[in-house]
């Protein structure tokens, strides 16, 4: 009996040091399969704060708005609050694109097809690659994401990328998560 007794005891030991090395930002995040994409399916730029599909050619913010990359994730602005931001009207999410861009760099809200490719199906809370897109919390990137693609009534969807992948319809008024989106650059021809 107390051979069983120690060697329970020794298995909860083993459980809660494997627990402490999964790192914060993969906390809660639960996957059934191995994920889709890996990270060769990228390439970092902008000092990791981005990252360029070599499948699709788009390039992603990998923090949302209301996180801050810090060279290795990005941590939501107040991770303590209940639902960390980024919560933005779908007018604020444009204007916020717009101020995003520069001359080079020309940010936009996704398309539906677009958030597509980044979701991880397999996974949910969030069902991105944190690899690919880490967060401190790993919840605070969980939620609804605005795209450009309208519904029959002009009113443009938000994908509930986190802890289910349910389409939905919303107002223009609700505020949800918006997460950057833009082009690779074309070659500039020479003069």
């Amino acid at each position: 009996m107390r051979h069983h007794a120690r060697l329970a005891a020794a298995f909860v030991v083993v459980g809660v040091i494997a627990a402490s090395a999964v790192p914060a930002s993969f906390a809660g995040q639960q996957c059934k399969d191995k994920p889709a994409r890996s990270e060769s399916d990228f390439v970092f730029l902008a000092g990791g704060a981005q990252v360029q599909d070599n499948r699709t050619g788009l390039i992603w913010m990998r923090c949302l708005e209301g996180q801050t990359w810090d060279g290795t994730t990005c941590k939501a602005d107040d991770p303590k609050a209940v639902d960390p931001g980024p919560n933005l009207t779908y007018a604020d999410a444009k204007k916020y694109a717009a101020a995003r861009s520069t001359p080079d760099e020309t940010w936009r809200i996704p398309t539906k097809a677009e958030l597509i490719t980044i979701r991880e199906p397999g996974c949910y809370n969030p069902s991105v690659n944190l690899k690919l897109f880490p967060s401190e919390p790993a919840w605070s990137s969980d939620g609804a994401y605005w795209t450009t693609t309208p519904e029959a009534e002009g009113v443009a969807l938000v994908d509930a990328i986190g802890a289910s992948d349910a389409w939905q319809r919303t107002d223009a008024s609700h505020t949800n998560h918006v997460r950057l989106v833009r082009n690779v650059p074309k070659e500039k021809k020479k003069p």
